[in-house]
């Protein structure tokens, strides 16, 4: 096996290949298990050698091509060797990579945390089986396995981590027979599935599939001649062009009227199979194959890149959007963002909308007609309108957050809004003009208390406000000023209950109901409208009791 396996020259071209190799897989995999805390690269790699000598051999070939990969401590280095060691018997070579079993086992939790450094854990016999770390995604094996060895192998690269859904193995050593023979010593079930053991050709083919499926998305929209115009920002446009094409409700696939499942729009559709992609380019990018799958597409590469900046930029604006709607950002978007440092995530083209158009701050006061003509006559209209919709929902749940009559009208007329503008009812200069007026009404709406005579109605005071004077002829009946002493009222006599625990006693909400109902009668509010005003006002009560157990509802 020295001889063989480890021949100087043979150790030298594997060493390059593997550094080559590994340096363009822990890129591509960026997206799907994001990169180390320590700086360390995404994932984590095997290399599993035929003997102790030759691991030392390939250390110190990697050594050599990337001494920054080494350290002389064992808590550092991007590469260590874990093997068993005699100190009796064993070479001065095989000695300075000795471990105690403290130390080893140090070095294998290292190998186990996506957080840590070390990325080529370098082995002989030891954790090839057993040694479950989800962050490990390719194994380079240079050593002849067989049967359930081969497998039990093979599967310390098939653990999920994030977005990690494959695992590769390099093959140095010959070994597809004993891998086809190993398969068929599984059940007629797993050898049908095949999740262990599926060759790179079915990635490649996979590959060439998910390429043709976004082209077809993209039929009748000009992109490959964006992409292809001079100038440093050329890549950046055509992203966010193509983006709002994606996203535009007048293209063919985004109107929900007209689809089977009104989440597969286009655009939803184009990131699903722009994720496959990745996927599979991160498995088979590296093939020497790869080309021969696109012979009759000389910038495949390009587009393939140009593929994931679009999906960066339609992961940006569904965070954005969901942020917005102060909803979590799903993890594998987190990752996207993350870790696709491509042109278009560093020049932040989605965020730096507005700065474009003049608007430095997302400040609902500054949008002047100058500045709404600009995202009107934008080249991306829907993307203009997506704009101050964002601004518009974060600047309603900022204002309405502790006011459920008011969190409840907005979002339901904001609702309409957008499913008018989805069913092309509205242009999108028209929704960013109606989107500017409910900007406007929702910066004044937190000044609504100031109206009243003093002492005004505070924020906690306000809110009850609207719940008694939400419903039928309360208002017209009474008055603004009456309606205000009563919210003053109820503020006063049921503060001291906002108490998660009190409100979900059954017996407590009776008590508060005839309180209220009490105070209700004493101020003349009339009684058919009485039911769905004690109702809303409790629900406004259970609302700040929440508030103050989860966040802490701060004092006037």
């Amino acid at each position: 096996m020295n001889a063989m396996y480890g021949a100087p020259a043979r150790i030298r071209d594997l060493a390059a290949d593997l550094v080559d190799h590994w340096e363009a897989r822990r890129e591509r995999m960026k997206p799907f298990v994001g990169a180390s805390k320590s700086g360390g690269a995404p994932g984590k790699a095997m290399v599993v050698c035929a003997t102790r000598e030759i691991c030392v051999r390939v250390y110190d070939a990697l050594r050599e091509l990337r001494p920054e990969w080494h350290s002389d401590e064992f808590e550092k280095g991007a590469m260590k060797i874990v093997f068993s060691s005699n100190s009796r018997k064993d070479t001065d070579a095989l000695l300075a990579h000795a471990l105690t079993d403290s130390r080893r086992k140090t070095v294998i939790n290292r190998a186990k945390d996506p957080d840590d450094e070390l990325e080529l854990p370098i082995v002989n016999n030891m954790l090839l089986t057993g040694f479950d770390a989800p962050p490990i995604h390719t194994m380079y094996l240079d050593r002849p396995l067989k049967g359930a060895n081969l497998m039990q192998a093979l599967a310390r690269v098939n653990r999920r981590f994030r977005g990690k859904e494959d695992g590769l193995l390099v093959g140095y050593a010959p070994l597809t027979e004993n891998l086809q023979r190993a398969i068929a010593e599984y059940t007629e079930a797993d050898q049908r599935d095949r999740t262990l053991g599926q060759d790179v050709e079915r990635a490649l083919d996979e590959l060439r599939n998910e390429y043709d499926v976004l082209t077809g998305i993209l039929r009748g929209f000009a992109w490959e001649p964006l992409i292809d115009r001079p100038g440093p920002r050329a890549f950046v446009d055509a992203a966010l062009k193509t983006a709002n094409h994606l996203r535009d409700p007048r293209t063919l696939g985004n109107n929900p009227d007209q689809l089977d499942d009104p989440r597969q729009t286009l655009g939803r559709r184009f990131r699903d199979h722009a994720y496959r992609l990745g996927r599979f380019w991160a498995l088979a990018g590296s093939s020497k194959e790869v080309g021969s799958r696109f012979a009759d597409k000389p910038a495949w590469k390009r587009h393939i890149q140009f593929f994931a900046e679009v999906r960066a930029y339609m992961a940006k604006l569904d965070a954005m959007e969901r942020e917005a709607r102060g909803l979590p950002v799903a993890r594998d978007v987190e990752l996207c963002l993350a870790q696709l440092t491509s042109s278009v995530v560093e020049t932040g083209g989605v965020t730096e909308l507005f700065a474009e158009a003049g608007l430095e701050t997302a400040d609902l006061t500054h949008l002047t007609d100058a500045l709404v003509a600009q995202l009107q006559n934008s080249e991306t209209p829907h993307l203009a309108a997506e704009a101050p919709r964002r601004l518009v929902e974060r600047k309603m749940r900022e204002v309405t957050r502790h006011n459920i009559v008011r969190q409840t009208t907005f979002s339901e007329r904001l609702q309409d809004l957008m499913m008018r503008y989805m069913r092309q009812q509205y242009t999108s200069a028209e929704l960013i003009a109606k989107l500017v007026e409910m900007a406007k009404e929702a910066a004044a709406d937190a000044r609504r208390g100031e109206k009243f005579d003093p002492p005004p109605l505070n924020w906690r005071e306000l809110a009850f406000y609207d719940a008694v004077a939400d419903h039928g002829t309360a208002r017209s009946l009474m008055g603004d000023e009456a309606l205000a002493g009563i919210a003053r009222e109820l503020v006063t006599g049921v503060r001291r209950r906002l108490k998660p625990d009190w409100i979900a006693r059954e017996s407590v909400r009776a008590r508060l109901r005839s309180t209220i109902k009490r105070l209700l009668a004493r101020n003349n509010y009339p009684p058919d409208q009485q039911k769905e005003a004690i109702d809303l006002v409790l629900r406004q009560m259970e609302h700040f009791a929440n508030e103050r157990s989860v966040n802490g509802v701060p004092e006037d």
